[in-house]
C-alpha cells in the first residue's frame, strides 16, 4: 500500500519542509507503509518558490515538488496534486501540520472499509489543544452554519484540512472540480454525498498554526459564500452515471 500525501504550500515554503523533515517522515516511516509527500506551491511568490528548490535536495524521493502553475486557490492546489499522485490512498494536510498525524492510527485499520476518511475538531473525542483567533472561529462557525443550511452532508464540520480517500475517488473527485478557493473541501463532501460514496469522519488533535494564509477574513468569507453557490448550481454534473459509480465502486476486502 501507498498513500500520497499532498500538501498546498502557498507561501509557507519553510515551515512546511520543516514539518515534513521532523514530523512527516518519521511518522510515516514508523508506519512501514510506502509514501510520497507532494508540495504544491502554486500562488506563492519566486521568493518561496526558490527557497524549496534549495530545500527539496535535503530529501530523497519520498519528498518532491510539483510544477508551478501560475493559479491561485487551495482548492487548485490540492486539485493539481491528487492529479499527479499516484498512491493506492491519496490525502492532503496543511502545510502547518495543524491535525496530528496520529489520526491515521485511527485510519489504518478501516483504511479497506470506506471510500474515504475526514479529520474532524468538532466530533466526539476530538481535542483542541491551541485555539483559533476569535475571528477565525466567528468566520469557522458562519461557514459550519451555512454549509449545514445548504448541504445537510451530516458531518461536524467539513473544513479541517486533513482528507483521505481511495485512489480512483480523489481523482474523480479532481476531475469533477470547478472550486479553487477554499470552499474545495465542500465540493468534494457534497460530490461524496450525491454519488453514494461512504466517508468516514474521524476526530483529531489539532493545533491552530502560528500562520495562516487566510489574509482578509470579510473577502474570503464573500468567496466561500460564492463558491457554494456555484456548488449548488453544479449539482446535476457532480452525479454520476451508474457505469460510472461502478467502476469507481469500492473492493469489498
Amino acid at each position: 500500500m501507498k498513500i500520497s500525501i499532498v500538501i498546498p504550500c502557498k507561501n509557507q515554503t519553510e515551515t512546511c519542509f520543516e514539518n515534513i523533515e521532523k514530523v512527516g517522515l518519521p511518522y510515516f516511516n514508523s508506519l512501514g507503509v510506502d509514501y510520497e509527500f507532494l508540495v504544491v506551491l502554486d500562488g506563492s511568490d519566486d521568493k518561496n518558490v526558490s527557497l524549496a528548490e534549495v530545500l527539496i535536495g535535503k530529501f530523497d524521493e519520498h519528498v518532491k515538488i510539483l510544477p508551478c502553475e501560475n493559479k491561485l486557490g487551495k482548492g487548485h492546489n490540492v486539485k493539481h496534486g491528487f492529479l499527479e499522485a499516484n498512491g493506492d490512498y491519496i490525502m492532503f494536510m496543511d502545510a502547518d501540520f495543524a491535525t496530528d498525524l496520529h489520526i491515521m492510527e485511527r485510519i489504518l485499520p478501516e483504511i479497506e472499509n470506506y471510500d474515504g476518511f475526514i479529520a474532524s475538531r468538532r466530533c466526539k473525542g476530538a481535542k483542541i489543544e491551541t485555539k483559533q483567533t476569535l475571528k477565525r472561529r466567528f468566520v469557522s462557525w458562519v461557514s459550519r452554519v451555512l454549509i449545514r443550511m445548504r448541504f445537510h452532508l451530516g458531518y461536524s464540520e467539513t473544513q479541517c484540512g486533513f482528507k483521505l480517500f481511495r485512489k480512483d475517488l480523489a481523482k474523480a473527485l479532481a476531475k469533477n472540480q470547478i472550486i479553487d478557493g477554499f470552499a474545495f473541501d465542500v465540493e468534494y463532501l457534497y460530490f461524496c454525498h450525491l454519488n453514494g460514496f461512504n466517508i468516514k469522519e474521524v476526530p483529531c488533535n489539532w493545533n491552530d498554526g502560528e500562520k495562516s494564509t487566510i489574509e482578509k477574513a470579510a473577502k474570503t468569507s464573500m468567496n466561500f459564500i460564492g463558491d457554494m453557490k456555484r456548488i449548488k448550481k453544479n449539482k446535476k454534473n457532480y452525479i454520476l452515471s451508474e457505469e460510472e459509480k461502478e467502476s469507481l465502486k469500492r473492493k469489498e476486502a
